[in-house]
């Protein structure tokens, strides 16, 4: 059994907070950036989805078909040890019948890690950590 499917299960979300490993931070840049290569990952094109402007520099993006949806929130972050160095928030929903969601999770985790220029920290629907590229600590 893979580290998602045990918090998989049906209308079970993945929350993912995602940030730069090294450079500095932009928030548009960054989520451009980061919805091009969920966009590979999940084989799909949202170029029909770019991001929106939201508030305070925020930027909001959001695809949907058939098969899943995604959305992705991006700004400066919280304070905080762990979200501020994962201020994006990306959340994909498989909508499709032969693919849970946990799948969909743990291939779009494991393709951002292998990227290697992301800090990746995926929550369970009730907020608990399920995996993570780097040390969150034990204060969860």
């Amino acid at each position: 059994m893979g580290t998602f499917e045990a918090h998989g299960g049906a209308k079970k979300d993945f929350d993912f907070n995602v940030g730069l490993v090294e450079g500095d931070w932009d928030a548009k840049r960054f989520g451009d950036r980061l919805w091009a290569d969920v966009a590979r990952i999940l084989e799909v094109s949202f170029e029909d989805s770019p991001g929106e402007p939201g508030d305070a520099g925020s930027h909001r993006y959001w695809f949907e078909n058939d098969s899943i949806s995604v959305s992705l929130y991006v700004d400066d972050g919280e304070p905080g040890w762990v979200f501020e160095k994962v201020p994006a928030m990306l959340t994909a929903r498989s909508r499709s019948e032969s693919v849970e969601t946990w799948q969909l999770a743990e291939k779009l985790y494991d393709r951002l890690v292998a990227i290697g220029s992301y800090l990746v920290v995926v929550f369970a629907d009730d907020g608990m950590p399920i995996d993570a590229n780097f040390d969150i600590g034990d204060d969860w």
